[in-house]
């Protein structure tokens, strides 16, 4: 199924949780703020199962200085 992270489309498996599909595009443990379907998702939501169509806005801090 396919789902959008950022924008960009993404094929995913059918029992994919959103915390599986952050790991597997490579982002960070910490510091990542997500909102899917334009709702934000705290962390205790990460294991929710993605539905195909699923729109996702993934955010990560930055430090700089």
């Amino acid at each position: 199924m396919i789902v959008v992270v950022n924008e960009r489309k993404v094929e995913v498996d059918e029992r994919t949780t959103v915390a599986a599909l952050l790991e597997s595009l490579g982002y960070p443990d910490r510091g990542v703020a997500v909102a899917m379907d334009d709702a934000v998702l705290p962390r205790s939501r990460w294991s929710a199962t993605l539905s195909d169509g699923s729109r996702l806005e993934v955010l990560t801090a930055v430090q700089g200085g």
